[in-house]
């Protein structure tokens, strides 16, 4: 029910959209992001991980801080309810006017579980899941545009070669979703970054007839260790390894 439905919402507002990859690929690629982020359930839609200092929103799980909380990464679920209001959908009042997330820590967020607001927004979330995957879409659109300035010849070839594939395209665009572009100076441990261009800058050159996926992945696992290596040891974000290279794995195997 949850795919047939995700289908439906994403060819009636997908319409005219313009893309550089079909309905049908797009579709799957936002089914397998939400798999990604929360197993492509419900409940999953609303979400604070422990060990985490913010809730994790939508099939993105898009971070949402406490008002007054420091940012170490990018924060994006507050642009993705102003994607909303661009496309004329009804949002809470509490939610226009609030200025951060509503609970302060994890165990308010847990205690206030069951309550109004969180169940407004898991509406609000099961009933846009079209436009949740056209807002990634959208950022990925944009994030190249920022890391081109960034890259070299060889690495905007190997992009290029990337994009030539649907396995490619959602490669690019879930690890620039899951880790960010790499280009915020706040996204640093010990001064490295471990965003989208820096597995393209990890990578070798792509042979001739080669999709990519393998080295992008192969590059990707090199700079996620390297991020759990300068992490500050409180964060333990060994913990996470394992999981984080499952998902890498499925940009070889998912089939379109």
């Amino acid at each position: 029910m949850r795919t047939f439905c995700f289908i439906l919402l994403m060819s009636s507002s997908l319409v005219g959209a313009e893309l550089a990859i079909d309905k049908t690929s797009l579709t799957k690629i936002g089914l397998q992001v939400w798999q990604n982020e929360c197993r492509g359930t419900l409940d999953g839609l609303v979400t604070w991980n422990a060990g985490e200092e913010f809730p994790s929103l939508g099939i993105g799980h898009f971070i949402w801080y406490p008002t007054g909380a420091t940012q170490t990464f990018q924060e994006t679920f507050p642009l993705l309810i102003s994607f909303f209001k661009e496309q004329e959908v009804e949002v809470p009042s509490w939610l226009v006017k609030s200025r951060g997330c509503p609970w302060k820590t994890r165990e308010d967020f847990q205690k206030a579980k069951r309550g109004k607001k969180v169940r407004e927004l898991r509406d609000l979330l099961s009933s846009n899941l079209d436009l949740q995957i056209r807002f990634i879409y959208q950022r990925f659109q944009l994030a190249e545009k920022e890391l081109l300035p960034s890259l070299s010849k060889k690495e905007v070839e190997n992009l290029e070669k990337l994009k030539k594939s649907p396995q490619g395209i959602y490669a690019l665009i879930d690890y620039m979703h899951f880790k960010g572009t790499g280009l915020s100076p706040k996204e640093r441990y010990r001064g490295e970054g471990w965003g989208l261009l820096q597995v393209l800058q990890e990578m070798g050159e792509i042979a001739e007839g080669d999709s990519g996926i393998d080295a992008f992945t192969t590059s990707a696992k090199k700079v996620l260790a390297k991020r759990v290596r300068n992490a500050p040891l409180q964060r333990n974000e060994d913990r996470w390894l394992k999981g984080w290279h499952a998902r890498l794995e499925t940009y070889s195997s998912i089939h379109f």
